[in-house]
């Protein structure tokens, strides 16, 4: 069953975190498979962040924390399990060293909560690099009209 508030997904302008053009590319790929999922989150935290210490006000604390943490662009939920998905414009290496790290730190924070697969969107993959990509686990799916 389609996350209850797709509707409202599908026409939202801009997405947390993400540019005007990642929004657009988060928008295509709704279209395409948001009904296939159960619930979607956008800019979910993930992992500690840095703690400066008792030296500072509790809300430059948490403000340290939050700017330090890793960022999933999206976590999108089937039962009791997630995709993680990470947004590019061009589709590159780094995104194999960003999802295999949110991967571990999903792992860490939400052991009872399995990651069933690792993608990347975007308009368009670096040549050269898709294979690579495919072959360290990562799906990768474009939209070269967003």
């Amino acid at each position: 069953m389609p996350p209850p508030n797709l509707g409202d997904l599908l026409v939202q302008i801009q997405y947390p975190g993400m540019t005007f053009v990642e929004s657009e590319i988060t928008r295509a790929w709704l279209n395409r498979h948001g009904p296939e999922y159960d619930k979607i989150e956008f800019n979910v935290r993930l992992g500690d962040g840095v703690e400066v210490g008792d030296g500072y006000t509790p809300e430059i604390q948490r403000m340290a924390r939050l700017l330090t943490q890793k960022r999933a662009d999206i976590v999108a939920w089937v039962g009791d399990q997630v995709d993680l998905v990470e947004v590019k414009v061009r589709i590159a290496f780094p995104v194999i060293g960003q999802l295999i790290g949110y991967r571990g730190l999903w792992r860490q924070q939400h052991v009872e909560t399995p990651v069933r697969s690792l993608i990347a969107i975007g308009r368009a993959i670096v040549p050269d690099m898709g294979a690579i990509i495919k072959e360290a686990g990562v799906r990768i799916e474009t939209f070269p009209r967003a």
